[in-house]
């Protein structure tokens, strides 16, 4: 719906157009032909890798200076994104405040101007070292619900026989 609000109702019309030229182009006849592919490659946001940190980043040279990202990420994000910069029109990234949502990137109507970029060593948000290693919600340390790593396993339980 925030498509629509931003372009109008023609977004759809186009929506429909790209959808067409994109089946053509893969040689799909019907959107049956493809139904579900994507399926298998989507996960619930709780198992996604929070030790991958990403933060955009904002190419001066083909900036227009529209907004747009200041914008969004002022009114509906984390204010990562400065408007002025030693008294000029100029939008930065803010890494301190960045959580990479990207929705800077998507509002952005110059073709890869924003980019999100993965951050190794330090997160520049936390001051803390990003771990290598995959970990998700379900054993975050700020999860209330978090399930304990077992130390080992544990014995089976034998169950007594109700017929006996």
């Amino acid at each position: 719906c925030t498509a629509a609000m931003t372009y109008g109702f023609k977004v759809v019309k186009e929506m429909t157009s790209g959808l067409s030229d994109w089946m053509d182009e893969k040689g799909y006849r019907t959107i049956e032909d493809f139904r579900g592919r994507a399926a298998p490659n989507v996960t619930d946001w709780q198992y996604l890798n929070l030790n991958y940190v990403t933060k955009a980043r904002i190419n001066q040279d083909l900036c227009i200076s529209c907004g747009r990202c200041h914008i969004a990420c002022e009114d509906t994000s984390h204010q990562a994104i400065t408007n002025m910069v030693n008294g000029r029109r100029r939008f930065e990234v803010i890494d301190e405040e960045c959580v990479g949502c990207n929705l800077c990137v998507n509002v952005c109507p110059v073709e890869s101007c924003i980019t999100m970029e993965p951050i190794h060593g330090i997160d520049p948000r936390t001051d803390k070292s990003i771990p290598d290693s995959y970990s998700n919600w379900t054993v975050h340390p700020n999860n209330p619900m978090r399930k304990e790593a077992l130390q080992f396993a544990p014995e089976p339980v034998v169950l007594p026989n109700a017929a006996e």
